[in-house]
């Protein structure tokens, strides 16, 4: 007789309630708080030197020192924080860990608004509002590129978020089955199905048609007692037995589907988000470089 195999929920059972149990935690990184005091500064530094500038009579203009420099800054940060996604996609050789560039990307990121702002004084958003759509080509694009780099952070702290809360929902659903992520939920279904397909062999119809109707659905089971009392009485334990796993079965399915629910949607707002970003980075390129063409190498001339 082919025994049920013990389900690891069991052992988490007490009185009938499954207890909910971390089963890892994020180790913490020190370069969470390196970036985020690095980036502070440099702000700072910034701002205290457009002050200095603008106290002493000197013309906020971004085509004028300091502010242009502060342009020329912005876009070494965009280009610094987009090296986030050549580390962890192509170049993983890269010293560090991936985690400590994560943090880089996100507080670079940030302070790159603020040092946007300040190589504009702050226009398009205080003063010298957008009017219409022509507005945002003027400068080279200037307003589009500002309008653009806002954007593209926002829906960067955005990604951040619905990662982490699809992250706590898999965290969640591993600690919760008994079982654990989907490779192990996969595994543990495969063996319950081949446990009931032992089950099965040389069992009446009655037997054989339960599991068959329970195998083919995935969210409700049919009801047993209907087959149950349709039995041989030395059947009764067995069915009992394949009753019990494929009740698993479903719970397990359940879980499946929801974790893997979780990682498709991650994957399709990484998508997303490396489409927008690569559309928002081409429109922030432009504008820088044809800045650097005119205001520094003087390539190009001025309008």
């Amino acid at each position: 007789m082919s025994s049920l195999p013990k389900s690891p929920s069991q052992a988490n059972k007490m009185a009938g309630q499954q207890t909910y149990k971390k089963l890892w935690r994020a180790p913490a990184s020190r370069g969470k708080w390196f970036w985020l005091l690095g980036s502070g500064a440099l702000y700072l530094f910034l701002f205290a030197w457009s002050a200095y500038a603008i106290h002493n009579g000197q013309d906020a203009e971004p085509a004028l020192d300091p502010f242009r420099i502060f342009g020329i800054c912005a876009f070494a940060l965009v280009l610094l924080s987009a090296s986030y996604s050549l580390r962890r996609r192509f170049v993983r050789a890269l010293p560090g860990k991936v985690q400590n560039w994560l943090w880089m990307h996100t507080w670079l990121g940030i302070i790159t608004i603020l040092v946007a702002l300040l190589h504009e004084n702050y226009a398009y958003i205080t003063h010298d509002f957008v009017q219409s759509a022509g507005d945002l080509i003027q400068a080279k694009a200037g307003p589009a590129a500002l309008f653009a780099l806002i954007f593209l952070v926002l829906s960067g702290i955005t990604g951040r978020l619905l990662d982490q809360w699809q992250t706590c929902r898999l965290a969640y659903e591993a600690a919760t089955n008994g079982v654990g992520i989907v490779q192990g939920v996969k595994e543990r279904i495969t063996l319950l199905e081949e446990t009931v397909e032992r089950l099965c062999a040389g069992k009446s119809a009655p037997f054989k048609g339960y599991c068959i109707e329970h195998l083919a659905q995935t969210r409700s089971a049919p009801n047993s007692a209907s087959y149950q009392t349709a039995l041989p009485s030395s059947e009764r334990h067995d069915f009992q037995r394949a009753s019990e796993a494929l009740n698993e079965r479903t719970k397990l399915l359940g879980s499946l589907h929801r974790q893997q629910a979780a990682q498709l949607f991650m994957r399709r707002w990484r998508t997303i988000h490396i489409v927008l970003a690569s559309g928002a980075l081409l429109i922030i390129s432009y504008h820088s470089i044809m800045e650097l063409l005119i205001t520094v190498f003087h390539a190009l001339p001025a309008d």
